[in-house]
């Protein structure tokens, strides 16, 4: 295809013609972890961590920023129901909360909870 006709189906499939289009809302979760301070959190944690994982000490390897105290408890306690109320929570953005691990680590922390 063409590059003209590719940016056609690409701008013909945005919004509310695309397939999963749900009335151009995002869920707060979403909203928080595309925002620039969730970023910022994320790279001041990996940072701290001279990009390490803290569970298996490999260095630079498919990183996650990990919240020790969950994101979603804190959404919580917080009552925040808005991305400007997550911004004003400084529990979020804590780095103390978080810490670095590799996507496998991550994962099986994650799995411990449930």
């Amino acid at each position: 295809l063409s590059l003209e006709r590719r940016i056609q189906i690409s701008e013909m499939e945005k919004g509310e013609n695309h397939w999963n289009w749900k009335g151009g809302r995002s869920t707060l979760q979403k909203q928080i972890r595309d925002s620039f301070q969730y970023r910022l959190w994320r790279s001041d944690v990996f940072t701290r961590d001279n990009f390490i994982c803290s569970e298996c000490g490999k260095r630079g390897y498919k990183l996650e920023a990990h919240h020790i105290k969950p994101f979603s408890i804190i959404i919580k306690e917080y009552k925040i129901k808005t991305i400007e109320e997550a911004i004003q929570c400084s529990e979020l953005w804590n780095i103390n909360n978080g810490i670095t691990l590799c996507k496998n680590c991550h994962n099986k922390i994650s799995h411990r909870r449930t």
